[in-house]
């Protein structure tokens, strides 16, 4: 069951689980009393320290909520079917609880004896979000419904890193001719914020290889890099770029704006601060907190705050960093069993931040091979006892092995049934002779023409 269903079938009906007599008894904890039945959640409501709500969060742990849900502190952002707690003294004087749903407040006993909506304040003292309707974001490609906002996105797997890629020096490219000497996964671009040293007065776009190096010093070439943002995809480092030297062998970029898990955006002053609350249609990449990345694009206008918003509520976030939006906007991924362009507006761009892996995932053309005939990997400490292969030929050598396959077949020619039998016949054929007997005319026919046939035949099927 979803939010949206539980929502569907419970909204306008009045719930009443503990019979208490009162003279309202559909109270709002009577509502997460029977969403925790429903579920079969397995864990204590009791209200044990004050008889108010508010002892469910105080409580939590010794509850062992911690099984079944993830915590929300306050002032982090809400999702769609987390469960709020106001404390006594708050905007619900009483305390309450009451579950968050597109904004609203979806409960119990807040102004009616029966489920509704209505707005509120947010003045929580945490949330309990059901660990099986946290978005869980499986590797490779998918597309995501986040708060009712669609995004298309390709996750980190096993085996696959991550890399700035670009069309080279004081070159530009449709995101489909980006090279690079990896099998790429996933492209992210925002073409105007992927800065580096070429000699240039403007310089932007940084490569993956040996054909420039990320974010070479940039900062010391043109005055206004005090209004630059650098992403150090290496390490996870990002600020302004006055002052900071990145390692020349990290893969770095120029992202517009980037906001951490929690706490304030820093934006790229060359951007300007309007650019939070511009919408459009946004690339970004997603680090986790395992330093594991994602690439996605918005599937809708939104605002970067908008968008941010959303993917503050993943537990793993680390930070977002947004490329660009606009014609500049381009997301391609590897899905299923081809690469698919999700937006590709032609564009030309220098540069995309991509998920790469180091082997071909899949080959668009496989060569044939024979399942029995893989390659196995042999480990670094035995690489070097390896033989040296023959390269000249040995005079006057046979293979022993080629030698003992003849052998083996020529028995197994003469326990065929015509080779049987011209044997029987030949030693018949000594023995009269050989006791002086004289040959029988029909016996004579028969033999003669089983020789005739044996080697016969043998002859022409050695001259073809």
């Amino acid at each position: 069951m979803t939010p949206a269903e539980f929502r569907a079938e419970t909204i306008g009906k009045s719930y009443d689980l503990d019979g208490f007599p009162a003279s309202n008894k559909y109270q709002c904890w009577d509502y997460f009393a029977y969403f925790v039945k429903l579920f079969g959640l397995n864990i204590s409501t009791a209200c044990a320290l004050t008889g108010y709500v508010c002892d469910l969060w105080r409580l939590k742990d010794k509850y062992g909520y911690s099984r079944v849900f993830y915590y929300v502190q306050p002032g982090e952002p809400l999702r769609t079917g987390d469960w709020c707690i106001w404390d006594k003294g708050s905007s619900h004087p009483s305390s309450h609880i009451a579950m968050y749903y597109n904004g609203q407040e979806l409960g119990q006993n807040q102004g009616a004896p029966y489920v509704n909506e209505k707005p509120t304040t947010w003045d929580v003292m945490g949330a309990l979000r059901l660990k099986t309707w946290a978005l869980d974001i499986p590797p490779g490609s998918s597309d995501l419904s986040i708060n009712g906002h669609l995004y298309s996105v390709y996750r980190q797997g096993a085996g696959e890193t991550f890399a700035v890629l670009s069309a080279g020096l004081n070159k530009t490219a449709r995101i489909q001719d980006l090279n690079a000497d990896v099998w790429v996964m996933a492209k992210a671009t925002g073409a105007n914020y992927f800065q580096m040293k070429d000699g240039q007065a403007d310089p932007y776009g940084t490569t993956y290889g040996d054909i420039s190096a990320p974010l070479n010093e940039v900062w010391t070439e043109t005055p206004n890099q005090n209004t630059t943002l650098f992403f150090d995809y290496d390490t996870g480092a990002y600020g302004d770029c006055t002052g900071v030297h990145v390692d020349m062998t990290h893969n770095v970029a120029s992202p517009a704006i980037v906001y951490p898990a929690a706490g304030n955006y820093q934006y790229a002053r060359m951007v300007g601060i309007d650019h939070v609350n511009t919408r459009s249609r946004y690339t970004f990449a997603v680090r986790f907190k395992d330093g594991t990345y994602l690439a996605g694009i918005a599937s809708q206008d939104m605002t970067p705050a908008e968008i941010a918003t959303d993917w503050r509520t993943v537990p793993e976030l680390e930070t977002i960093q947004f490329f660009d939006g606009g014609g500049s906007a381009q997301f391609g991924r590897w899905n299923g069993s081809a690469f698919e362009y999700v937006r590709d507006t032609g564009r030309a761009t220098p540069s995309a931040f991509a998920i790469v892996s180091t082997k071909p995932y899949k080959p668009e053309t496989e060569p044939t091979t024979d399942e029995n005939e893989k390659d196995e990997e042999i480990p670094m400490d035995s690489e070097n006892k390896q033989e040296t292969p023959v390269t000249e030929p040995i005079e006057n050598w046979e293979d022993p092995e080629k030698q003992t396959n003849v052998i083996v077949e020529r028995i197994a020619a003469l326990l065929s049934v015509k080779s049987i039998i011209t044997i029987a016949l030949t030693v018949a054929f000594i023995m009269l002779v050989v006791e002086g007997k004289e040959l029988p005319d029909k016996f004579v026919s028969i033999y003669t023409m089983c020789i005739s046939f044996f080697f016969g035949y043998q002859f022409k099927k050695a001259e073809k």
